[in-house]
């Protein structure tokens, strides 16, 4: 246990309190006898914790870094369609694209997908006017989220346009987000490399001083910054990007080593 004179002055004020409070020798002098001993006691506190501030703090500063390449191994599809239709052809517009987007699910099983990639959200429709403010006409649109992993297979079907062109349906959106199911122990092996690197680093600053090297007193996991390969991408809190199918992960950890 470590020297703390807060617990000597401690004890020994309770000591002076005890005398003060049983002894029967009543001396005009145990009162300046008392504030002079305090008044010391105080005095080698201050000292002490003054001393403390002043000497050098022995520890090792050191940030550790890791960085990977990997592959995505699960794609998100988000589709919205959408057919035009005039003022008295909504319902035709609804059973059109309905029967539309049925077929584009049968496509999507018959290409070896499963019924539980496909997510149909409930179509919805908005009117269209003219530049006098009169009504012209509707549309009639669906969202459509596909989720697999069977990236190769969504990528083949996505980049063919010619069902939709074939139907004359209208891609409002169509966008690729590449994802990973197994991103949790992924971070937890970068940050393990992160630390890793943290002590080599440590040893490199040490190897030609005579110093050693002590135990581990602080660590600190930073932000995850996902990335396409090469990317100077950075964010303060963290970056992660889906646009690309191959991606770069990278982390740091603050580190404090006893010297």
């Amino acid at each position: 246990m470590s020297f703390n004179p807060l617990w000597i002055a401690l004890i020994a004020i309770v000591l002076m309190a005890v005398w003060e409070a049983t002894g029967k020798d009543r001396s005009p002098l145990r009162g300046w006898l008392i504030a002079g001993i305090c008044f010391i006691l105080g005095m080698a506190v201050f000292g002490y914790f003054h001393m403390e501030s002043r000497l050098q703090d022995k520890t090792l500063h050191v940030v550790g870094y890791a960085s990977k390449t990997f592959e995505s191994d699960l794609v998100k599809w988000t589709l919205s369609v959408q057919k035009n239709t005039g003022v008295d052809g909504l319902m035709n517009a609804y059973t059109s694209l309905n029967r539309d987007v049925n077929d584009f699910k049968a496509l999507l099983l018959e290409k070896g997908l499963t019924a539980k990639d496909i997510n149909i959200q409930p179509p919805t429709s908005s009117p269209h006017y003219d530049d006098y403010g009169n009504m012209t006409g509707y549309s009639v649109d669906q969202m459509l989220y596909v989720l697999s992993n069977d990236v190769a297979k969504v990528e083949e079907i996505a980049l063919d346009p010619q069902f939709f062109a074939e139907r004359s349906i209208v891609l409002e959106q169509s966008n690729l987000e590449y994802l990973y199911s197994k991103l949790p122990d992924l971070k937890k092996e970068m940050i393990g490399a992160a630390t890793a690197d943290a002590l080599d680093r440590a040893n490199e600053i040490i190897g030609a001083t005579k110093a050693r090297l002590g135990k581990l007193t602080y660590a600190r996991s930073g932000v995850f910054q996902i990335t396409e390969p090469y990317s100077t991408d950075v964010s303060d809190y963290g970056y992660y990007n889906t646009n690309t199918r191959t991606k770069s992960i990278s982390v740091t950890v603050t580190t404090n080593f006893k010297l």
